[in-house]
This record gives structure tokens, sequence and C-alpha cells, in this order.
């Protein structure tokens, strides 16, 4: 069985195609989506009101850093992936979270899941 089954994964990309192409890669894992989000105020409005297991965050969604949509899900101890074409996560007590370089593979998003989900 797959780690994903039955999880509730916050997606949170601005990037249409690739929330698109991600949503569907973990659905097909059997993760459900929550979002995708993509700006700030809606990632905030999912955060806050959905049952998430998991968050796969973009570091910078329009211009908008996304540490306080990180904040939220580090206090409820959420794991969280960081997704960015910048090469590094954003500073705060979340530096263990795994972060994975835009573009990216499948399988590379995948382990980069399986380490949150085994660092919870």
């Amino acid at each position: 069985m797959s780690a994903l089954a039955g999880r509730r994964v916050l997606v949170v990309e601005d990037e249409a195609l690739l929330a698109v192409m991600v949503s569907d890669l973990l659905e097909s894992a059997g993760a459900t989506i929550v979002g995708p989000a993509g700006t700030l105020q809606r990632a905030r409005v999912l955060a806050e009101t959905g049952n998430i297991d998991l968050a796969l965050l973009d570091v910078n969604l329009r211009g908008e850093n996304i540490d306080p949509i990180a904040a939220l899900l580090f206090a409820r101890a959420t794991p969280i992936v960081f997704v960015t074409g910048y090469g590094e996560a954003p500073a705060g007590p979340w530096t263990a979270a795994p972060v994975i370089g835009k573009p990216f593979a499948e399988a590379d998003l995948l382990c980069a899941i399986q380490q949150a989900l085994n660092n919870a």
C-alpha cells in the first residue's frame, strides 16, 4: 500500500500546470488533494480549515513568501515538503523539512514525501 493512501495532501503551487500534474500524481498514489492553492490567501484558508496530513508548499507564490503557511502547518505538526525553483527552503523552525527543486522527477517528489512522513 502507498504511504499516501487515504492521506489528505495540501498542494500549494502557483504554476497551474505543475499543480495539476502534482495533484494527479498524488491522487494516483492514493492521496486526497486539498486544493491546489495558487495564492497565499487561498492556501491560508485551506490550511486553517482542512484536515491536512501533509503539505507540498511552493516557497514563492507570485512574489509572496510561504512562511505564514509553513508556520501554521508546523505549529500543527503537519509534515511539509518545500518545492522551489530557488534551491532552498525559507529559514525557520522547519529546516528539517525536505526540499525539492523545480523541475523534479516524480520519483524524487515521492521520495521527499516519504522522508517528510518518516520525520513526522
